[in-house]
C-alpha cells in the first residue's frame, strides 16, 4: 500500500480512469478496486432500486433511467451480483448485441424474448435512448413504448408490469436536505475521501507521502479539502451552478471535479475557480470570489498588490505557510488567490481570523432568501404565520416587479395598473387586482428541487403557475430596485414575459381603462353600456 502514492490512489476519481465506469468484469481485485470501494456513497435511489428487486414477480420488467455520468453502471453491476441467477440484465441500452443492429433493433430483441420468457428483466437505460425507442420501437411492442411515453410524458413510475426508477427524481443537491446544508450526498463523499481515520485508505496514503516529503502542495490541498467549513463552502458553489447555470451534475462529474480541485497544478481555492477540461469546472469558475467588487475588497487587493504593510496579514499569511500553503514574492496576480482562499475560510476561524473581515462580502443573502421562499410554498398548510411569510413574498417583490416590468415603458401608470399598449401617443392601460392565491399553493404546489412555482389570480381568475428559479428570483428583486433587464436575462425575461402577457389577456376585459395623453389622463367605465369619462391635466 504504500508504494502508492495520493496522486496515483487520486487517480480513481478522475473521468479518465478506467474505474468511472463499473463493469461486470471478473478481473482480479486490486488495491484501486478498494480505494473505490471504500469512497462509495450508496444514493438514495440504490435504496430504492434494491427495495423493487427485491420484490419483483414473474415477468416483471424494471427500468434504471438516468444519463451518461450519473452512476448507473455503479448500482447495476452492484445488483448484478446478487440477483444475475434470477433475473436478466441489460446493463447499457445505448448498446447494440452486434455491429450491424442498432440500439433500437437491440431493445426490439431485448423485449421479444422477455415476451417469450418470464424471467424479470432490468435495463439500465438514458432517458434519450427511452424516448427514442418509445418513438423508434417496432410496432410489435406498441404497448410498451406507450407506458414508456407516459412515463416521459405524466412521469407515470408504475403500470402494469413496469417499474422506471429516474435519477432525476433523486437530486444530489436540495434545498430540503434534512441533515442541514444542500448535498447530504457530497458531504459523506468528502468526509469519506478525507476522514483523518486509519481507516481511510486515502487518509493513509497522505500521512506515508507526507513521511516522505512527497507532492507537498498536493497534501496540502487534502488537509484543505478535509476542513468541514471548506467543505460546505464547496457544496454551496456547486449548488449555485446547479440552480442558477441549469447545470446538470452527475456522480461522474463531481468525482472528476474532485480529482481537479487536489491534484490541479494551483492550490485547492485556485483549482476549484480557475475553470477546467470539464463543463461543471467552466461554470463553476463564473461564481469565482475574485471578480466581486466591494469596497472592502477592492481596498484589500489595492494594499496587497503595492505590498503595503499589514501586519495582521503577514500574521495571517505565517499561518497559512504552517500548513503547506505558500504566497511568495513578487505579489502581483496573488490577491485573487487570497480571495479564493477568504471565501472557502469564512466560516472557519484560523490563526487571527484576518479573512473574517471579508465575511460579509461573500454571503449567500440571495440563495438563503430563495431557500426561505422555497421552503415556505412547500410547507404552506393553510396557517396565517406562513401566509405571512408568503404575502411578503408576493407584495413585496413578486407582485411590484411583475408591474414594473410590464409598465417599463409607460412609468406614469398609476398603482396596480397594467400597461396595455400605445396607440396615437396615448398610453392605455387597465387597472387590476393581482394577488396571490393561497387556495392553490395549499393544495397543488408540487416540490422541485431546482425550481418553486408561484401562484397569482387576477381578481378570481387564476393565472397559470409561473415557475420562478433562481435566475429569475434574483431578477425580481433587482426590479424592484430600478434595474433594466438586458440580453443576458433573456431566460427569467421569457417566464416573465409570459406572466405578463396573461394577465394582460384578463386586462383587456376590463371594463374601466386608463387614457395617458402627455400631461393628461383619462378614466373610462364602461357601466350598462354607459361610458364613464373622467380626465385631469
Amino acid at each position: 500500500m504504500s508504494t502508492i502514492s495520493l496522486r496515483k490512489a487520486l487517480g480513481v476519481l478522475a473521468k479518465s480512469s478506467p474505474f468511472s465506469v463499473k463493469t461486470t468484469s471478473e478481473r482480479a481485485r486490486d488495491v484501486y478496486d478498494e480505494l473505490k470501494e471504500y469512497l462509495y456513497v450508496k444514493p438514495d435511489i440504490e435504496l430504492d432500486f434494491e427495495r423493487v428487486l427485491s420484490s419483483l414477480q414473474l415477468g416483471d420488467c424494471v427500468f434504471l433511467c438516468g444519463s451518461s455520468g450519473d452512476g448507473k453502471s455503479e448500482i447495476l453491476s452492484r445488483s448484478y451480483e446478487r440477483y444475475k441467477q434470477q433475473y436478466r440484465f441489460h446493463l447499457d441500452a445505448t448498446h447494440s448485441f452486434s455491429p450491424h443492429q442498432s440500439a433500437i433493433e437491440a431493445l426490439d430483441k431485448l423485449f421479444d424474448e422477455r415476451e417469450a420468457s418470464s424471467q424479470p428483466l432490468v435495463v439500465g437505460v438514458n432517458i434519450g435512448m427511452l424516448a427514442n425507442y418509445a418513438k423508434e420501437g417496432a410496432e410489435r411492442h406498441a404497448e410498451l413504448r406507450a407506458v414508456i411515453e407516459r412515463f416521459l410524458s405524466e412521469g407515470l413510475r408504475a403500470e402494469g408490469a413496469y417499474r422506471f426508477i429516474d435519477f432525476e427524481a433523486y437530486p444530489k443537491f436540495r434545498f430540503n436536505d434534512e441533515v442541514g446544508g444542500y448535498s447530504a450526498f457530497m458531504r459523506q463523499l468528502l468526509r469519506r475521501l478525507t476522514e483523518p481515520s486509519d481507516n481511510n485508505l486515502f487518509n493513509f496514503i497522505s500521512q506515508s507521502d507526507e513521511l516522505r516529503q512527497l507532492d507537498a502542495k498536493l497534501i496540502a490541498n487534502f488537509r484543505l479539502l478535509g476542513r468541514e467549513e471548506v467543505q460546505e463552502a464547496i457544496i454551496t458553489t456547486l449548488f449555485k451552478t446547479r440552480l442558477f447555470k441549469d447545470q446538470f451534475i452527475t456522480t461522474r462529474a463531481l468525482l472528476d471535479l474532485l480529482h481537479q480541485l487536489l491534484t490541479g497544478e494551483g492550490y485547492l481555492f485556485d483549482n476549484l475557480f480557475i475553470g477546467g477540461s470539464n463543463e461543471l469546472a467552466q461554470k463553476i469558475a463564473e461564481f469565482d470570489p475574485a471578480l466581486l467588487h466591494t469596497h472592502a475588497i477592492d481596498q484589500f487587493v489595492l494594499r496587497y498588490e503595492l505590498a503595503l504593510p499589514d501586519p495582521t496579514l503577514a500574521g495571517f499569511l505565517q499561518s497559512l505557510a504552517e500548513i503547506g500553503v505558500y504566497f511568495s514574492e513578487p505579489r502581483e496576480g496573488q490577491a485573487a488567490s487570497l480571495l479564493r482562499l477568504f471565501y472557502l475560510f469564512k466560516h472557519c476561524s484560523f490563526g487571527n481570523d484576518y479573512h473574517h473581515q471579508f465575511k460579509g462580502d461573500f454571503d449567500e443573502q440571495l440563495l438563503e432568501s430563495y431557500a426561505c421562499v422555497w421552503m415556505q410554498h412547500g410547507q404552506y398548510g393553510g396557517d396565517s404565520d406562513m401566509q405571512n411569510g408568503l404575502r411578503q413574498f408576493y407584495t413585496k417583490a413578486l407582485i411590484p416587479a411583475i408591474f414594473t416590468y410590464a409598465n417599463r415603458h409607460a412609468p406614469e401608470l398609476g398603482k396596480r395598473e397594467l400597461f396595455l399598449g400605445e396607440f396615437g401617443g396615448i398610453k392605455v392601460a387597465a387597472p387590476l387586482e393581482l394577488k396571490a392565491d393561497y387556495k392553490r399553493i395549499q393544495y397543488e404546489h408540487a416540490e422541485k428541487h431546482d425550481h418553486f412555482c408561484a401562484y397569482l389570480k387576477v381578481g378570481e381568475s387564476e393565472l397559470n403557475p409561473m415557475v420562478i428559479g433562481l435566475n429569475l428570483f434574483e431578477l425580481i428583486g433587482k426590479l424592484n430596485c430600478g434595474y433594466r433587464p438586458n440580453r443576458y436575462d433573456k431566460n427569467a425575461i421569457v417566464l416573465l414575459d409570459e406572466m405578463v402577457e396573461q394577465i394582460r389577456t384578463l386586462a383587456k376585459t376590463s371594463p374601466r381603462l386608463s387614457y395617458y395623453e402627455g400631461a393628461h389622463s383619462y378614466r373610462l367605465e364602461l357601466d350598462d353600456e354607459v361610458i364613464t369619462v373622467e380626465g385631469r391635466a
